[in-house]
């Protein structure tokens, strides 16, 4: 890993916590809110030189998992699942670090939790832009508000009406 990645990640989830924070909805909020406290409340209690796995994480991050599943279950976006999904792995990680009774490398361990914590912050990112609206040019004209012809309002869509089918599709004509 470059030396720098640590910073980025810091920067990126601080902007993306944020953002959740300030345009969100009650997931973004509370994932949004969750998880920086998490990042800050694990780096409080994170003993150094870092040597394995510590429980106080791992209870941290345990904890960031049962309100992402609370979230999933009363929520019906697609970002919270993936969120969550991204902080099974993480916990994972951990137990998997754990079962292997040393024989895992520290560095790829912390690797993965990385990689892990990249993918969550790019979900608290997706959330919180999502809730923003798409720029006028993007819009469909259906979505516009108080979309107008030549200055005109648009005419109410006329009822669909069924077109009597004369031929079926398997009937052999071009």
């Amino acid at each position: 890993m470059f030396p720098w990645s640590p910073l980025v990640f810091a920067i990126a989830m601080v902007v993306a916590c944020v953002a959740a924070l300030v345009r969100g909805r009650w997931e973004e909020r509370l994932l949004g809110a969750t998880y920086l406290a998490a990042c800050m409340a694990s780096l409080a209690v994170e003993k150094r030189p870092w040597t394995g796995p510590q429980g106080a994480v791992i209870a941290i991050d345990a904890i960031v998992l049962a309100l992402a599943i609370g979230v999933v279950l009363g929520s019906r976006k697609l970002w919270p699942v993936i969120a969550a999904a991204f902080q099974v792995l993480t916990v994972g990680a951990h137990l998997a670090f754990i079962g292997a009774e040393g024989r895992l490398g520290a560095a790829g361990y912390l690797t993965v939790l990385a990689v892990w914590s990249y993918g969550m912050v790019g979900c608290l990112a997706w959330g919180a832009g999502s809730q923003l609206p798409l720029p006028e040019r993007l819009r469909p004209r259906s979505l516009r508000k108080g979309y107008e012809v030549h200055g005109a309002p648009a005419a109410p869509a006329a009822p669909a009406r069924a077109e009597p089918v004369d031929r079926r599709c398997d009937d052999g004509a071009p």
